[in-house]
C-alpha cells in the first residue's frame, strides 16, 4: 500500500506548488488536499490533476479532526504531513497556535514524516535567531515546538525556510507595493528571494527521500539582487518597466501593519542568508528572477 501525505494548504501558494511536484514527478504517494470548501472550483481543479489525490475537508482549527478525516478517507494511517500557516494578513494571529497544534495532532495520530515550511532568518542563525518581526517569531516558536515535541519520537521532521516569495511580484496594485517597500525599506540592499515552485520541489524531494531529509533545516533561495538589478532583470525579460505604488500610501501601509514594515526593516539591517550555490546542486534548475519572470509569472514580455 502506498504512504499517504496530507497537505495543508492545498489550494495555497505553498501547498499547491508541493502537490504539483508529486504529481509531475509520479511520486508514489497517495496525496490527501486540505481544503476548507470541497466543492470550491479551486479544489476541483487540484481535484482533477491526479486520480492520487483526495479532497480533505478542514482547516487548521481543528487539525486532530482533519487527520482522523483524512485517516477514515485513504482507510490507513497519514504517514507525512506538510505543514503551512499563514503569516501576514488574514488568520496570521492564530500561527503559533495551529502550527504547533497540527505537530501535536500529527504526533498523537502516529505521523512518521512532517515537513514544515518556516522561513529564513539569516541562514544558520535561524534556529536560534526568532528576529523581531512578529511572524518570523511565530514560526521560530513553531520550529522549537517541533524539534522539543519529536524529540524520542517515531515522527522524524525536515523544516523548509524559504525566503521572499518572487510571487510577492503581481501585475496588480498588491504586486507593486512590493517593490515600493523594498525601495523605502530596505534601500539598496540585495534581497533573496525564491520561486513558490521550488518549494514545492524541495518538500517533494523531502518526502520521496525522507531517510535523507530527515532532521534537516534547509534555508530555500534561488536569487539574490538589489532592487536595481531586479528592476534591469525585469525590463530585459518583460519589455516593461518594474512598477511601483505611491511611496508615501506605502509608507503608510508598513507603519500601519507594524509586521509588515518591521520586515523590511530586518532586511536592511540583517537579511535573509540562504546557500544559493549550495541548493542549486541539489536542484539544478532552481529559477532565478529571470527564469521565473519568464515562465511562472503574470507578466507577459511586451510586444
Amino acid at each position: 500500500m502506498a504512504r499517504s501525505v496530507l497537505i495543508f494548504g492545498a489550494t495555497g501558494k505553498q501547498g499547491g506548488a508541493v502537490i504539483n511536484t508529486l504529481v509531475a514527478d509520479n511520486a508514489d504517494l497517495d496525496i490527501l488536499a486540505v481544503t476548507r470548501n470541497p466543492s470550491s472550483a479551486s479544489a476541483q481543479r487540484l481535484a482533477h490533476k491526479s486520480s492520487r489525490i483526495k479532497l480533505v475537508e478542514g482547516d487548521l482549527a481543528d487539525p486532530g479532526l482533519v487527520l482522523k478525516t483524512a485517516q477514515a478517507l485513504s482507510g490507513a494511517p497519514i504517514w507525512g504531513v506538510f505543514s503551512v500557516q499563514v503569516g501576514i494578513g488574514a488568520g496570521a494571529g492564530d500561527e503559533q497556535r495551529q502550527g504547533k497544534g497540527l505537530v501535536d495532532a500529527s504526533l498523537a495520530a502516529g505521523v512518521e514524516f512532517f515537513v514544515y515550511t518556516s522561513v529564513d532568518r539569516h541562514g544558520d542563525r535561524s534556529g536560534t535567531n526568532p528576529t523581531d518581526v512578529p511572524h518570523f517569531i511565530h514560526k521560530h516558536a513553531i520550529e522549537k515546538h517541533l524539534l522539543a515535541r519529536a524529540e524520542g519520537t517515531r515522527m522524524a521532521w525536515t523544516i523548509l525556510r524559504p525566503v521572499a516569495f518572487m510571487e510577492n511580484l503581481t501585475d496588480d496594485f498588491f504586486g507593486r507595493v512590493f517593490p515600493t517597500a523594498w525601495r523605502r525599506g530596505a534601500g539598496g540592499k540585495n534581497l533573496q528571494l525564491v520561486a513558490v515552485s521550488d518549494i514545492g520541489v524541495f518538500a517533494a524531494k523531502a518526502f520521496a527521500q525522507p531517510e535523507a531529509w530527515a532532521g534537516r533545516a534547509v534555508s530555500l533561495a534561488g536569487a539574490n539582487p538589489t532592487l536595481d538589478e531586479f528592476a534591469a532583470i525585469f525590463k530585459r525579460s518583460t519589455g516593461r518597466d518594474l512598477p511601483y505604488a505611491n511611496g508615501i500610501l506605502v509608507s503608510i501601509i508598513m507603519w500601519l501593519m507594524k509586521d509588515f514594515g518591521s520586515m523590511f526593516r530586518w532586511f536592511a539591517e540583517e537579511g535573509y542568508d540562504a546557500d544559493i550555490e549550495a541548493l542549486r546542486k541539489i536542484h539544478p534548475g532552481l529559477k532565478d528572477v529571470q527564469a521565473w519572470l519568464e515562465t511562472e509569472s503574470d507578466f507577459k514580455k511586451a510586444e
